[in-house]
């Protein structure tokens, strides 16, 4: 599409809700930005959709991919981007700032936001907009090195070694989870956040979670890896993965038994080396939870993605 937008109604009637055969175009579209936040994991974006509370649509128009979301309940409604447009250019720049202005002016929105962003992205947005831009530091991603934690050679790995030896005196079977996994998988992860629930005051990844276990059979094996955990024939836990890049793995979602001591751990290890064909995997903040931010420093992350919330005002 070459012109220029009107109105909101005009927006909708031109953009497409995000839906499994789509994810080809939105892999397509990443892999020109070669990023490597987290957020730009096309089943993520596909299981973030949330119709009709959170809706999320993706536009092609003059050059530049758009992703936005559209929150609606009863007593508001407003329009944010997920991630920056692709690409970013005094093309793109300029798109968006004629699209803000129209959220703006008809939805009356104070700010319209761009939810993730990387320090690239964030560099160019507020050279563009100036004091029209605020910034809030969100999440610091995980990275690490699938090759260092397979091998968990090393001091620094003994939290991990004594996790993996332990579960494996339980003789585990792990196996790509099929359709006839489901079931007891959603009873996982129901009893997960009912003990999680009570912890922690919102778990923002139970949605796309429980999203994510009703359609990962519709898509390409390719795109989305799932596997699934069994101890003494129970079901304990679940994972799923896939590639952001052919080089960045992401990993997407993990839920286990928590009455089992390490096998969360152990499941990490176990999908890392699933993903030997990367060379690193993202695996997402640990949401400010201190127990979480333990966890994930003993799988010793190689670095950290930096990722922002920007709010542009009109």
């Amino acid at each position: 599409m070459n012109k220029e937008i009107s109105s909101i109604s005009e927006l909708f009637n031109v953009a497409y809700l995000i839906r499994p055969e789509l994810i080809p175009k939105i892999k397509s579209e990443i892999e020109k930005v070669n990023k490597k936040s987290w957020a730009y994991f096309a089943p993520f974006l596909l299981s973030y959709n949330l119709y009709p509370k959170r809706s999320l649509y993706c536009l092609e128009i003059f050059e530049t991919f758009i992703i936005f979301q559209h929150l609606k309940n009863s007593d508001r409604e407003r329009i944010d981007f997920v991630i920056p447009p692709i690409s970013l250019n005094s093309k793109s720049l300029h798109f968006l700032d004629t699209l803000c202005n129209l959220i703006s002016n008809q939805f009356n929105q104070k700010n319209i936001r761009i939810i993730w962003a990387d320090d690239l992205d964030k560099g160019f947005l507020e050279e563009y907009f100036g004091n029209r831009i605020s910034v809030e530091k969100t999440d610091q991603e995980y990275i690490y090195d699938i090759n260092a934690v397979i091998e968990m050679k090393g001091s620094d790995f003994r939290d991990l070694r004594k996790s993996v030896n332990k579960i494996k005196k339980l003789n585990p079977i792990f196996k790509e989870m099929g359709v006839e996994d489901l079931n007891e998988s959603m009873d996982l992860l129901k009893n997960w956040r009912k003990v999680q629930g009570r912890k922690n005051n919102f778990l923002l990844d139970w949605g796309y979670t429980r999203k994510a276990l009703m359609i990962f059979s519709e898509l390409p094996k390719e795109d989305l890896y799932s596997w699934c955990i069994r101890i003494d024939n129970k079901m304990v836990g679940f994972a799923m993965a896939g590639p952001i890049t052919k080089n960045i793995a992401n990993f997407f979602v993990i839920k286990t038994d928590i009455d089992v001591s390490g096998l969360s751990l152990y499941l990490r290890w176990r999908v890392l080396k699933e993903l030997r064909s990367f060379l690193v995997v993202n695996d997402a903040s640990d949401l400010g939870i201190e127990g979480l931010k333990q966890h994930k420093m003993k799988l010793r992350p190689c670095e950290f993605n930096t990722t922002y919330t920007l709010s542009i005002t009109d």
